[in-house]
């Protein structure tokens, strides 16, 4: 049974459609909810941030919807939360949602510099914030963006592949107005990386120039996670330790804590046609 609050029905995505392409999905959805922003700034009144089913969704639902996508602009996704750690609806509306014309104001490069030079600045007291030993074959300056990979598969038929590895007890279908997945991580106010970084924009930015260059899409998002399918990954050792670069600077907890290093890591994810991230 689901409580009095959740009684939106797929019947009832008017008001999310409206945000998108006005076109209803070519599919029937299972029951579901509109959710909309819980920042503390919320009163109420904020139009709804995505809709999401109350139960685990079918895989086969996720390709039909995925290729409905150009149709209704509506995004799909894997949504799940741990509600006996963070309480209820963590991935949603936590924070307030930033305006997607924000990721235009970045380019991959710049959000790279930025992070990369934050990370590997000298604390006068403490020295560097990270072993320059774990950054090989970089330091302190910031390297170049990796090139593009070579295609090995259609990105959204991959991630219709890829996606059925992540569905479980705990994860939802999630349905997010924005015109590429990138988007996401802004447009509902996810704050999985806060710790890393203050707002998302800067992070959809890199997460679509990966769309571009290596055929990523956004498969799953949590409450500090993300997952993307790769349709391009990097195939040789110089090529992944590029990547690996960007990834530190995407997020350093799974590369450091993880692999140890970013060499390490490079070796993990050549050929790799998913990436998975999360934040402390």
């Amino acid at each position: 049974m689901h409580d009095d609050q959740a009684t939106e029905t797929p019947a009832d995505l008017s008001e999310l459609l409206a945000r998108a392409s006005g076109v209803a999905p070519s599919v029937p959805l299972p029951d579901g909810e509109l959710l909309t922003e819980q920042s503390t700034r919320a009163n109420g009144d904020e139009p709804p941030l995505c809709w999401i089913s109350f139960d685990r969704p079918a895989p086969r639902l996720l390709g039909a919807l995925r290729a409905d996508h150009r149709r209704t602009g509506l995004w799909p996704l894997l949504l799940c939360d741990d509600t006996e750690t963070y309480g209820s609806r963590c991935t949603v509306g936590v924070v307030p949602p930033e305006p997607l014309e924000h990721i235009d104001l970045w380019r991959a490069e710049d959000v790279m510099l930025r992070i990369w030079e934050g990370l590997c600045r000298a604390d006068d007291d403490l020295g560097p914030a990270y072993d320059m030993d774990s950054l090989a074959p970089f330091d302190a300056n910031c390297p170049e963006l990796a090139p593009a990979g070579n295609l090995l598969a259609d990105p959204d038929i991959l991630a219709n592949q890829q996606a059925t590895r992540f569905v479980d007890d705990e994860t939802r279908l999630g349905l997010v107005p924005v015109r590429r997945g990138s988007d996401v991580l802004t447009v509902l106010g996810w704050s999985g990386a806060a710790n890393h970084v203050s707002r998302t924009a800067g992070m959809s930015a890199l997460l679509r120039s990966w769309e571009d260059r290596f055929g990523a899409r956004l498969l799953r998002l949590g409450p500090d996670r993300l997952d993307v399918s790769v349709a391009a990954p990097p195939q040789d050792p110089a090529h992944a330790t590029s990547v690996a670069a960007e990834h530190w600077a995407f997020c350093p907890d799974r590369v450091l804590q993880d692999a140890g290093s970013i060499a390490s890591y490079a070796r993990e994810i050549r050929g790799r046609r998913t990436w998975s991230f999360w934040w402390e």
